[in-house]
Order: structure tokens, then sequence, then C-alpha cells
């Protein structure tokens, strides 16, 4: 296969970015990245001219049900294949499609529906982040209640079988939590606390039998108190734990996210959308599940006025977290690549441009935005109205 160059551009190396270099692309990989007076262009290259744009890592999102009116649970491949192609559009070129508690025989058909499509080439889809049905009726917020449960491995165990499940959000207070966290931790998924009451001392001891990340923080949990400190300070003590955060300012006030920077640092803060069927569409009515959502001024919430998930995307939760925050994009661009990749264990093949790994990127204009998303060194996705010569 021919060879793809990026030329002119400023590259992303891990914490800083290269001027006056190239990005060879050759067999879907990052073949190297070398100063430009080095590469010796072949016959049938193909040469793309970035402009002076940043060349970024594809954006990797962990939680995330849907948009442009399509949902993970609709258990559709057109469904799921229109997601990918919206999530391409935002940046996106690895996420999790992200389930709701609903009936097994649902969740059943949305688990097998991303396993048949997760992997398939030039798509970001990269398994499933199982969302329920093990939570707390308590923190449910969205969660349908109807459809809460404990866990049994009579149910579980195919799930985790199936072998495309890379994260599982619960509530480990539930009965039957610790085996399941026992099944899942020896398949190496990723255990995330969410929508659950534990305290501060039963926190502290999930982490020591695996827990390793928090489901969207601040939301559907149990805030802190001065005498009851609660899972967001057990969890902040250990540096093992990674923290979800949704930056639509609307879930988290900037305020505290300036704040959680602070106190854990960058490198354990993984920015989501928790994007539901509304994000990139007007404002309206829409169905997650057998939840009805009323979107307004962007902001999704349920009959009862909970938060339904919301209408981000990954290319604003960049801006957002450099305005909200007062970040530079080096500063701000891990969260969104390198640190859920690592995560979920896929770092460095995704969320780095480092050679070897995979040529998942985005041309970035800090003034414009997205000019283009590549996924295994194909383009995806390109801006019309922001051309690039060469793609």
């Amino acid at each position: 296969m021919p060879r793809l160059l990026i030329e002119n551009s400023q590259i992303w190396q891990e914490d800083r970015f290269l001027s006056g270099h190239t990005l060879v692309l050759e067999d879907g990989l990052i073949k190297d990245v070398c100063p430009a007076a080095g590469v010796q262009p072949m016959p049938d290259d193909r040469r793309i001219d970035g402009g002076g744009v940043y060349a970024l890592p594809g954006f990797v999102d962990l939680h995330v049900h849907g948009g442009d009116g399509y949902d993970v649970m609709d258990a559709s491949p057109s469904s799921l294949q229109g997601l990918c192609e919206f999530l391409a559009r935002q940046g996106v070129t690895s996420f999790l499609g992200t389930t709701m508690a609903d009936t097994r025989e649902r969740i059943d058909a949305a688990l097998a529906t991303i396993s048949a499509c997760a992997g398939r080439p030039h798509s970001p889809l990269l398994g499933a982040h199982l969302e329920g049905p093990y939570l707390n009726p308590d923190y449910r917020g969205s969660q349908p209640e109807a459809h809460l449960r404990a866990p049994t491995a009579e149910e579980y165990l195919p799930w985790l079988d199936l072998g495309t499940i890379k994260q599982i959000t619960l509530a480990p207070e539930l009965d039957g939590a610790a085996e399941l966290m026992r099944a899942a931790h020896a398949r190496g998924i990723i255990l995330s606390q969410g929508h659950s009451g534990a305290s501060y001392e039963a926190t502290r001891e999930y982490i020591a039998a695996g827990l390793r990340q928090i489901t969207h923080t601040f939301n559907g949990m149990a805030g802190i108190h001065h005498r009851r400190p609660g899972s967001f300070v057990a969890a902040s003590e250990d540096p093992a734990v990674n923290f979800e955060i949704i930056p639509d300012g609307v879930h988290v006030h900037p305020a505290v996210l300036r704040m959680l920077l602070r106190l854990v640092g960058s490198e354990r803060v993984i920015v989501v959308t928790d994007a539901m069927r509304a994000a990139g569409l007007a404002d309206g009515e829409f169905g997650m599940g057998d939840v009805a959502v009323v979107v307004k001024d962007g902001i999704a919430r349920d009959r009862r006025g909970s938060l339904a998930g919301s209408t981000l995307t990954m290319a604003q939760a960049l801006r957002n977290m450099m305005a909200f925050c007062d970040l530079s994009l080096a500063k701000a661009l891990p969260m969104l690549t390198r640190v859920p990749a690592r995560a979920i264990g896929m770092y460095p093949r995704k969320g780095s441009l480092q050679p070897g790994t995979d040529a998942d990127l985005v041309l970035w204009d800090v003034d414009g935005g997205l000019r283009a998303t590549l996924i295994g060194g194909e383009p995806v996705y390109v801006a019309e109205e922001k051309a690039v010569p060469g793609l």
C-alpha cells in the first residue's frame, strides 16, 4: 500500500508538539515521525498538506450511549454504523458503546450487535461499556428503576464471556457484586463505580478488590460530607483510580472541574461525553431505552428532571476543558486520548502518535476546530468547509 505523508503540521508527541516534521503512515500504522528534510517522497505516496494545523491522536470516549438519532440500545448494525460515522465527525477514533439498565433480552441484543461490529477496519468501535443493570436505585439518575437488579452469575457470565465488554459500571454494594467484580477482574475488564451510595470505608475495600474508576464523577453518587467523606474521597486517595468527567458545564461546575484537577492531576482524569441519542440534533423529545427524555437548550432530562446523559461531543469537550480550566491544548489533550486509552489497556496503540501505533488521528485547527479524522490511516471524515489539500 502507498504511504500517506502528513506534512506541514504540528505533531503531538506525548507532551509536546513537533514542528517541521512529517508524519509517515503505512499499512494502517504510524510508520515514522521524522524531520521533513529526512523524508524522501516516493512516486505513489499520498501527500497531505496540514497547513500548519495540529496532528493529534484521535479522541477516545469510554462512555457514549448515542448521537445523531442513534442509540447503542437500538441493537441494530445500521444504527451502530450511523453512530460510528457521527462520532468520527467529532474526532472520535475509539469508543465504547455504552448500554443502560434494561431487560436481559435487550442487553443481550445490544452486546451481540456490538460484538459483531467492533474491530472492523476503519471503525472507531472498540467494544462495550456495560452501565447497569447492577446499579443502586437510590442513585439511579435517569436509569429506569424497573430494570435495576442485583447481579447473578447466570445473567452476567454469558455477557463477560463474549469478550466485547471493556468496562463495567456497577454499584459494588449490591448483593452479588463482589462475585461479579472477581469474574470481571479476572477477564481484564475495567471496574468502575457508579450510581452507587458506597461509603468511604466500603470504597476503599472495593479498590483493594480491583475497582479502578469512578463513572461520571460527582453524578450518581453520594456527595462529600466532613464526617462522611464518601466514595470520591476514598478514590482520590488511591493513585490507581481514575475519574470520568463530563465537561459540558451542566453535570459539573467548572470550579469543581478545576478542583478535581488540582486534587488528583490530569493523568487520572478521563473526559467522557455520556452522550445520548440527541447529541448533534436540535432540542426535542427523545427515547433512551424505556426513558422519555426532553432536550431543552441542549440539556437532556427525564420527566422527573434528572439529567439523562448529555448532548456533548468530544470536540466540544476539548474546547470546554481548555476554557473551563484555563488549559493549553497540550495540557487538555491527554485527558481525551492517553488517559482513557491507558485506562482500558490500549495505550500506546490508541491515544498516541508514536511510531508503531495505530494511525488514528485528527487534524485540528485551534480556531476552526476539526478538519479531518483518520482511522487506520484512512480518512473517514473531512470537513468540507475546511478542505485539506491531499485528502
